[in-house]
């Protein structure tokens, strides 16, 4: 049997061409997708209504002072004059709260759809008095 140099490069070429052809490509793995969790938060309100709030009020601290004045008045006895007066040592304040049906606990509330509603410290400052003195 004779082949010649012909038939060899063909026999070549094409035996190149089918191995390549057999060739199993690797499995591919595909990604695996995970669902997502959707977690349900209850929504806020954007700002609160005044009127569906609780109002907590913590009233002032205050102190009486009792003031003695005294006058010389000679020859006669000296004058003497006390007064006693309610100074406020640390000042009140006022906070909206909305309680949670489920739970039962507080939660202070700052967003409000009023822009006027005053919070936080109110009234007479620490030192001021409050009213007019009271002869004594």
């Amino acid at each position: 049997m004779r082949l010649s140099i012909k038939t060899l490069i063909l026999a070549t070429s094409a035996s190149a061409v089918i191995s390549g052809c057999l060739v199993v490509p690797e499995p591919v793995e595909e990604p695996v997708i995970e669902v997502p969790v959707v977690v349900e938060v209850p929504t806020a309100p954007l700002c609160y209504e005044v009127s569906a709030l609780q109002m907590i009020e913590i009233p002032a601290e205050t102190k009486t002072v009792v003031g003695i004045s005294l006058i010389e008045n000679p020859p006669y006895a000296p004058i003497e004059q006390r007064t006693s007066q309610v100074i406020v040592m640390k000042q009140a304040e006022v906070f909206y709260v909305v309680t949670d049906t489920e739970s039962g606990s507080q939660t202070e509330v700052t967003n409000f759809c009023d822009e006027t509603v005053e919070t936080g410290p109110v009234g007479p400052a620490p030192g001021e008095a409050l009213g007019a003195p009271i002869p004594g």
